[in-house]
């Protein structure tokens, strides 16, 4: 196993050294989002938006360096044109920042969501179970610049000193790879987030979700996608049993405010001590109602899973934003194109993880991710090269 994880090392670094946001965003993919969001320029520009992409992508790689020195060390492995930087002379922080709000959120939105998706096969340890992909949903705050822009599009939070934006995040469990992101204002909930990406689930996956998220219209619309359900419900869900079955669980329903509006759930009920000995009592709620095909000690194991995306928040939030890593935008249109290219990063990042993972046939878990990004940031002047 020590053998294939530095094979897998090495692979990765070779894989950095040739780029890594040019292999997962190449210049087709990047034009598209461009032109799909009708950004791309009426007039050649000193800083068109194919650069400027590439740009707001880097300042992740190079944080804390500013715009002129990223966009500097970007342009000397650049290599679009033969000789056709040459002589480029880079222009002002405040003529990249204009190109920077010129350019917009959605062209980074689009790139986004066109990488966005599970990236596992059936050789990923932990990615399935008895043929369902493993996901799970959850929620995170980012703090952001103060400014009266920004606080009229992001609201502060009672207690808080500056405004907030929350992103609700659906994730891979096997690979923590992103399925899709949506964010916005602190004051909008993670249910009305989640429902934003219920088009990002399929049959096929079994979706784990925390306390925040269980209503009956939410479960309902995410169970109509077809997508098997595995969530945690609060001591406030009134669950009566209809049906006790031998395994210890019960058929029970969730129930709208209708008389009609009723849902058909397995409950599973457990606790778990920790080292300290004190002990949690977890409810489930799943649409696999039969005890047989979906024992109930598996499903329990099974969202344990849903702690991996505590992880991807500390390697999104902390790891990708040390050394000077922060939103540095005073208008809300930058502040989510910091977060559309921030989540881009990432993607990337972990895209090159799981694919060195399979190639090394070891669990992506085994891969530490800052040793990556630390591969990738040095390697940051020949990342655009062909």
């Amino acid at each position: 196993m020590e053998r294939a994880e530095g094979v897998a090392a090495g692979r990765l670094t070779d894989d950095v050294s040739i780029g890594l946001l040019a292999t997962v965003f190449p210049e087709e993919a990047v034009q598209a989002a461009i032109d799909e969001a009708g950004a791309r320029e009426e007039r050649t520009r000193s800083l068109p938006a194919k650069l400027m992409m590439y740009l707001v992508l880097a300042l992740w790689l190079e944080p804390g360096k500013g715009y002129v020195r990223t966009l500097r060390g970007l342009l000397e492995g650049l290599r679009w044109a033969r000789g056709g930087w040459d002589g480029y002379r880079v222009p002002s922080d405040g003529a990249i920042s204009l190109a920077r709000y010129r350019l917009g959120e959605v062209p980074v939105r689009n790139l986004f969501d066109e990488v966005a998706a599970p990236v596992a096969d059936e050789r990923t340890p932990g990615a399935f179970w008895r043929g369902l992909r493993l996901m799970a949903v959850d929620g995170t705050v980012f703090d952001v610049p103060s400014g009266r822009h920004n606080e009229a599009a992001f609201a502060v939070p009672a207690g808080g000193s500056r405004p907030q934006a929350r992103l609700v995040a659906l994730a891979e469990c096997g690979t923590l790879a992103l399925a899709g992101a949506a964010f916005d204002s602190i004051d909008i909930g993670e249910r009305a987030l989640f429902t934003r990406l219920l088009d990002r689930l399929a049959p096929g996956m079994l979706l784990l979700a925390d306390r925040g998220f269980p209503s009956y219209g939410l479960y309902r619309q995410a169970a109509a996608t077809g997508a098997e359900l595995l969530w945690r419900v609060s001591a406030s869900f009134k669950l009566p049993v209809t049906k006790p079955l031998a395994d210890g669980t019960y058929l029970s329903e969730l129930r709208g405010e209708r008389a009609a509006e009723r849902v058909a759930v397995r409950v599973i009920e457990y606790s778990v001590t920790d080292d300290d000995g004190i002990s949690e009592v977890f409810c489930l709620i799943t649409t696999l109602l039969d005890p047989d095909a979906a024992p109930a000690l598996e499903l329990a194991r099974n969202y344990a899973e849903r702690w991996s995306v505590e992880v991807l928040f500390k390697l999104v939030k902390v790891d990708l934003r040390t050394s000077g890593g922060v939103l540095r935008s005073g208008k809300p249109e930058g502040v989510r194109q910091e977060l559309w290219a921030l989540l881009c990063v990432y993607q990337a990042l972990r895209t090159l993880i799981a694919k060195t993972a399979v190639i090394a046939g070891i669990d992506p878990a085994r891969i530490s991710f800052p040793p990556v990004l630390d591969a990738v940031k040095s390697s940051l002047r020949t990342a655009f090269s062909p």
